[in-house]
């Protein structure tokens, strides 16, 4: 039960707490502007480098490591705009995935790991990032994840980025 002395204090120590209640208010007003910036997945230089070749790397799983579904994010887009990468991770067996050991791949030669790009948007649950860029072409995106008992997952995507208009 709040005291009435208490009551009488609260608008004596209000001007005291108020800058910190504004400076909380503005950071989390900022946070989904900045969660919203879109990441440049892919540069121009590396989209520049040559194509895998087209043996390339199996795609299907060995073992029963988690599935990785990739039919969230649009496989085509514009140069310039941003596409969602969305990718949902299934487990096996109820293993659930271990965020830090998946890896985002850019098929090309040398393959370039991306991972960093993607980081922040990386969960047990998949990979959600809202914007990213990519620069005009084909892309061929793998995704590798492992589960907490070190099964290995498998997936690619191509992604297929037109020139502005």
């Amino acid at each position: 039960m709040i005291q009435p002395t208490a009551c009488r204090l609260l608008p004596a120590l209000l001007p005291a707490f108020l800058p910190a209640i504004v400076a909380c208010a503005v950071l989390l007003a900022a946070a989904p502007l900045r969660a919203a910036e879109p990441v440049q997945l892919i540069t121009r230089e590396e989209a520049g480098l040559p194509a895998p070749d087209a043996t390339g790397v199996p795609t299907r799983n060995l073992t029963r490591g988690p599935g990785i579904d990739t039919q969230g994010t649009l496989d085509s887009g514009v140069a310039g705009k941003p596409l969602r990468l969305a990718v949902k991770f299934l487990p096996s067996n109820g293993v659930p995935v271990d965020p830090e050991k998946v890896q985002v791949i850019y098929r090309r030669q040398p393959a370039l790991d991306v991972t960093a790009r993607v980081k922040a948007f990386i969960t047990p649950q998949g990979i959600e990032a809202p914007a990213v860029l990519v620069p005009p072409g084909k892309h061929i995106i793998e995704i590798l994840a492992v589960d907490k008992e070190g099964r290995i997952g498998r997936a690619q995507m191509t992604l297929t980025v037109a020139p502005a208009p």
